[in-house]
């Protein structure tokens, strides 16, 4: 078979369209529901009021068509009354591939939950201020720069959470909290005692503790894992095996991780909480970056491994900003979302060439697409950013508008901050070395704080 015929996972849905619109060249897809199962074997469910002659021909057709990735003749097509969801299935959250003109609705099945396929809350909850900072891999002063920050926020006089969700590689507690200093349970211990009710309102209690790294009460941190990891090292990998599963009563992971975090904030009172995100596009990463309600930061350098996956991650996003209402209504869940342009260079070119390399990646995913510019002559419109027309709002932004989310904070490249040990080293490093590394992206961070507090006035 040649590369062109063969069918993956990526062809399977066009193909599933070629042969519905060959039985059936009329047909209403609005009226069909696509259910993608653990897999990846495409289910149809079609209304109940198709004849029989269609559901039998649709079988046969779509058995042929998608070859693997067909359940079986018998139970790849079935009328909505036949299956065991009934008509809660087209209330049930979905995604829209489009093939052509053609809108697939397709309901996902996924081994860890619905987190990547439920819509983000446009509007900000009642809680207050809290940021996430995420990178595609470790390594890029993710941690160091939100520790920093913290400190810088607890030296304003504000109470600041740090809560270490990079699990399987925590670091905030080594970093930030002295070994006798440490709280008895973390992160990964809620996780696993939430799963057998065990995690009481008292808990977070004994999962922080305030760090001595802002010279002045107000840094608490809720480390990935407490001294009970010490004392249990070979309990930690069971742990991880099971923090991430959905709850006995049907609760996904973001639910669970907002839960906690909500619990984490009646006991700390902080001003503001700053998240540490898993790396990587793992699927329980969805609960940060969409499900908090936070100004979210994505870490980057300029190469093109980095822009590839942030491409992967923003083109499924895409697909949550095409639903109908999306940003038509309330606060667009895009406007929280922020780069960063890591271990930068001096130079002015530098922050341009990875605002264009960002741009590339945006344009083509998260921001609109924005009708064709009226001929000269003809009356404009349309503004270059977001904009409002008959469609609801359009969020696009130029290359070179500094306000545009692709436009970078830049975090300058250190030497005093190549693998560094804050408990040790902080001391010696000094506010004037922090300030010419960070101070652009304290700027930036401040300002969207200030928002943020602004709003919840």
């Amino acid at each position: 078979m040649g590369k062109g015929q063969r069918n993956t996972f990526d062809q399977c849905i066009p193909r599933m369209v070629a042969s519905i619109h060959k039985v059936l060249p009329g047909a209403d897809f609005s009226r069909l529901r696509v259910v993608r199962d653990m897999h990846g074997r495409l289910y149809l469910v079609m209304p109940d009021d198709w004849a029989d002659e269609a559901l039998t021909a649709l079988r046969s057709s779509l058995l042929e068509a998608l070859g693997p990735y067909s359940p079986g003749e018998e139970s790849g097509v079935a009328r909505c009354s036949d299956t065991l969801a009934g008509d809660a299935l087209f209330r049930e959250p979905s995604l829209v591939y489009w093939v052509g003109d053609v809108g697939v609705q397709v309901v996902e099945r996924r081994a860890m939950g619905q987190d990547w396929v439920l819509q983000p809350e446009s509007d900000r909850g009642a809680h207050g201020a809290r940021f996430v900072f995420h990178s595609l891999k470790g390594g890029v002063g993710r941690s160091t720069a939100m520790m920093l920050w913290g400190r810088e926020l607890v030296r304003q006089g504000r109470t600041v959470l740090l809560v270490d969700l990079d699990l399987e590689a925590p670091g905030l507690g080594a970093h930030m909290l002295p070994v006798e200093s440490r709280p008895d349970y973390g992160v990964l211990d809620w996780l696993v005692e939430d799963l057998v009710g065990n995690a009481a309102a008292d808990f977070p209690q004994e999962m922080v503790a305030e760090s001595p790294l802002a010279g002045s009460p107000g840094l608490w941190v809720a480390p990935a894992v407490g001294r009970c990891a010490t004392d249990h090292p070979d309990n930690v990998l069971a742990k991880l095996a099971r923090a991430y599963l959905e709850g006995e009563d049907g609760s996904g992971f973001a639910t669970r991780l907002r839960r906690m975090v909500d619990d984490l904030e009646t006991h700390v009172r902080p001003d503001v909480v700053l998240i540490d995100s898993r790396a990587g596009l793992h699927e329980t990463v969805a609960a940060t970056l969409l499900h908090l309600q936070a100004e979210v930061f994505f870490f980057a350098v300029d190469v093109p491994a980095t822009w590839e996956g942030y491409r992967y991650l923003f083109a499924h996003l895409a697909r949550l900003a095409s639903l109908d209402g999306v940003s038509s209504v309330g606060e667009d869940w895009r406007q929280r979302f922020h780069m960063v342009q890591a271990r930068s260079g001096m130079r002015e070119v530098d922050k341009r060439r990875f605002a264009s390399s960002a741009y590339s990646v945006w344009v083509d995913t998260l921001y609109d697409e924005l009708p064709p510019r009226p001929k000269k002559g003809e009356r404009e419109e349309l503004e270059p950013e977001i904009t409002e027309d008959a469609g609801g709002w359009a969020f696009t932004f130029d290359e070179q508008d500094p306000e545009g989310p692709h436009w970078p904070l830049a975090i300058l490249r250190s030497e005093h901050f190549e693998a560094f040990n804050p408990m040790e080293q902080l001391a010696d490093v000094g506010e004037h070395a922090i300030r010419e590394a960070f101070g652009e992206f304290f700027e930036g961070l401040e300002a969207a704080l200030s928002v943020q507090e602004e709003g919840s006035q």
